[in-house]
This record gives structure tokens, sequence and C-alpha cells, in this order.
């Protein structure tokens, strides 16, 4: 089994960390607009659970490709915009590549504003963060919950 790793607070501490990657890849999207292509940096799915006030976010970083189609309707004004997803491959080789993004492959749950994370997820997070601010900013929010005395806590229930 692999250690999970519950970083309290750190949910915002990751979106910081993570704004100057997504400005790059919205500047991206920018320079392709008129491509008809989209580069989504980021997916969230919500889940909710029975009987519980909060309910955990998964973030997945990563390359997800999708068309974009304006559907217009002559009664209305404006147009309709229908996202189609095509995968995690660059759609046409004629694209510029988009920019390097550090925090692509990793996957977290977010409650409120904690965040839980793999063991693996979590030594990307710490290079990241040390490579950005010269230290870890995760560090001192740290519960292991692979640990026995630790096993009671709120994140045990969410995976």
């Amino acid at each position: 089994m692999r250690a999970r790793i519950a970083i309290m607070g750190g949910y915002p501490l990751l979106m910081n960390l993570y704004e100057p990657y997504k400005r790059r890849i919205n500047e991206y999207n920018l320079a392709i607009r008129d491509s008809g292509y989209y580069l989504k940096p980021i997916h969230f799915v919500y889940i909710k659970l029975p009987n519980e006030r909060t309910n955990p976010r998964y973030v997945y970083f990563g390359r997800y490709w999708y068309r974009v189609h304006r559907l217009f309707s002559p009664r209305k004004r404006g147009s309709k915009i229908r996202w189609i997803y095509i995968g995690k491959e660059k759609p046409d080789p004629s694209l510029p590549d988009p920019p390097l993004n550090p925090f692509e492959g990793l996957h977290v749950i977010a409650v409120e504003g904690d965040l839980l994370v793999d063991e693996k997820s979590y030594r990307a997070l710490t290079r990241i963060s040390e490579g950005l601010h010269g230290t870890n900013i995760f560090g001192g929010n740290v519960i292991d919950l692979s640990s026995k005395l630790e096993s009671k806590h709120f994140w045990s229930f969410i995976i």
C-alpha cells in the first residue's frame, strides 16, 4: 500500500505554486485559439459523500486536449461553445509544443483547504517547491496517514 500524506492547509499553497504555469498555459491557449483546440492543464472531479458536510475534490494535472466548436443560433444573439475531449496527446503536429509543466501527471485529493497525496506526489511537490522557493512550503503541515496512530483521522475515510 502506498503511503498517504495529508497536508493541512495545502490546497491554497498548491494553487499558488501552480499559478505561474497556469499563466503560461493560458498564454499558450491564446496563441493557438484560431486552431480550434484548447489545452486544459488541470481537471477536477467532485465527489459527493453521503452524510458529509465537506466533499472531496480530485485534482489531476496533465494535458487534456479539447476541440472547441462554436454553435451559432439564428434566433439567439451570440453563440454556444461545445467542448469535445480528444485526448492527452497533441492533436495537430503543426501546433507549437505546449509549455513544460512540472505538475503534469500529479494528482491530489482536496477537501476544503487540505490535501491528501501519495508519497510520489508529495516528493514531486517538494521538488517543485524547493526549485521555485528554495524551501518546501508544504513541510510544516504534513501528517503521515500510513501510521496506525493517525488511522482514525478524517482523511482515512475518503479513500
